[in-house]
C-alpha cells in the first residue's frame, strides 16, 4: 500500500511538471520556440530579446542600450529596404551588444546592422554579463528547464500574456519597449538632473585600453566576420544636460575621447559607416524632444535613421569628431550660461 502510495504521489508530481512545462511551452511567452501570434508583453528585455533574436523574420537589427528604445523598425525598414527588428538592452555595456550580434549571426544573414554606440558603453567590462541569461540563448534543451518549470514564467507571465489574446500584433516591432508614461519636456530633462558637487576632470586617456578592446573584441571582431553586413555605428545625442552633468563629475574628457577611439579603430573597414549626432547642437539642445537628461524622442530617433540614409551625418576622418566634441563643449557653456549653473 505504501509503496503504491509512493508511486501515485510520484506520478502525480510528474503529470504536474510536466503540465505546467507543456503550458508555458504552448504560451511561450519569451518566445523561446516560435515567433507568437499572441501580442507578448515586451517588458524584459534580457528576456525577450534573445526570442526575438532567434525566432523572428529579419535582415536587419538596431541594437543599444536604452537610447534605441524609441526607434521603430518600420521607419529603417523604409529608409533602407530591409525588415528589421530592435534588440536594446537598457543600460547595457559593449559586452551585451557583442553577445547579441554574436547570436544573431548565428540564426540570421545580416543585410544591415545599427549600432547605438555609447561613449559609457564602451569603457564598460569588455566581460561584463549583466542581465545576459545563458540558457534563453543557447541551444542546449537541458537549459530550457529554466524557462519551462520557471515560477515567474508560468504564474505571472502566462496570465498576463493570455489576456493579450485578439489584440492587434501588425505594429509590434515598433510597439515594443517604447516609454508610454512620461513627458517630453524641458521641465523634465531639469527636473532630473540634480546638482552633483563639482569632481576633478579625469584623464581622458584612463581606461583607453578597456574601451580598445570593448569595439575590437565587441564591434570589429563582427564588422571583421561579416564583410558582407552593413555596419552603420551612430553616436546617440545624449541631451546637451547629460554632457554637462558627466562635466561637472569628471567624466566628459573621458567619453568624448572614447568617441575618438571608436573612429581611430573602425573608419578603415569598407563595411562600416561611422555617424556623429551627439554633436548635433540644434538636436541635443532642443530640450523639448528629451523625457530626462538623456532620452530622446522616437521623433529625433526616426531623424536619425533618415539622415543616415541619406549619409547626413557622416563621419570620415577623426577629426571630425574632434571638431564635433568641440561643440558639445561650447553647448555644454552656454547651456550653463543660460540657466545660470556652475559652469
Amino acid at each position: 500500500m505504501r509503496k503504491r502510495w509512493t508511486l501515485g504521489v510520484l506520478l502525480a508530481v510528474v503529470i504536474g511538471l510536466a503540465a505546467c512545462a507543456l503550458t508555458v511551452f504552448i504560451v511561450d511567452p519569451f518566445e523561446q520556440y516560435r515567433e507568437s501570434d499572441i501580442l507578448p508583453l515586451y517588458d524584459q528585455e534580457s528576456y525577450n530579446n534573445p526570442g526575438i533574436a532567434k525566432n523572428y523574420d529579419y535582415n536587419a537589427v538596431i541594437v543599444g542600450t536604452s537610447m534605441v528604445e524609441m526607434s521603430h523598425p518600420s521607419v529603417i525598414d523604409e529608409c533602407f529596404g530591409v525588415s528589421s527588428v530592435k534588440l536594446p538592452m537598457r543600460g547595457s555595456h559593449a559586452a551585451q551588444m557583442g553577445w547579441q550580434l554574436a547570436h544573431v549571426f548565428d540564426t540570421h544573414e545580416l543585410e544591415l546592422a545599427i549600432l547605438a554606440v555609447d561613449p559609457y558603453s564602451m569603457l564598460g567590462p569588455p566581460d561584463d554579463t549583466e542581465e545576459i541569461y545563458d540558457y534563453l540563448w543557447n541551444d542546449n534543451v537541458l537549459d530550457d528547464v529554466n524557462y519551462l518549470l520557471n515560477r515567474d514564467v508560468l504564474l505571472v507571465r502566462v496570465p498576463r500574456m493570455l489576456r493579450n489574446i485578439g489584440k492587434s500584433t501588425a505594429t509590434k516591432r515598433d510597439d515594443m519597449y517604447q516609454w508610454t508614461d512620461i513627458v517630453f519636456a524641458e521641465e523634465s530633462v531639469l527636473s532630473s538632473m540634480g546638482s552633483p558637487p563639482k569632481a576633478a576632470m579625469t584623464d581622458p586617456e584612463y581606461r583607453i585600453e578597456r574601451s580598445t578592446e570593448n569595439i575590437e573584441r565587441h564591434i570589429a571582431a563582427h564588422v571583421k566576420a561579416h564583410p558582407g553586413t552593413r555596419f552603420l555605428v551612430y553616436m546617440p545625442p545624449y541631451s546637451v544636460g547629460y554632457w554637462y552633468l558627466h562635466t561637472r563629475i569628471g567624466l566628459s574628457e573621458q567619453q568624448l575621447r572614447t568617441r575618438e577611439r571608436v573612429c581611430e579603430l573602425l573608419l578603415d573597414y569598407p563595411n562600416v559607416e561611422i555617424y556623429d549626432f551627439a554633436s548635433r547642437v540644434e538636436w541635443i539642445t532642443d530640450l523639448d524632444e528629451y523625457f530626462d537628461y538623456s532620452h530622446h524622442s522616437g521623433d529625433i530617433s526616426d531623424a536619425i535613421m533618415r539622415a543616415m540614409a541619406e549619409g547626413d551625418g557622416r563621419v570620415t576622418g577623426v577629426e571630425q569628431i574632434r571638431e564635433g566634441n568641440e561643440r558639445i563643449r561650447g553647448a555644454v557653456a552656454q547651456f550653463a550660461a543660460q540657466y545660470g549653473l556652475e559652469p
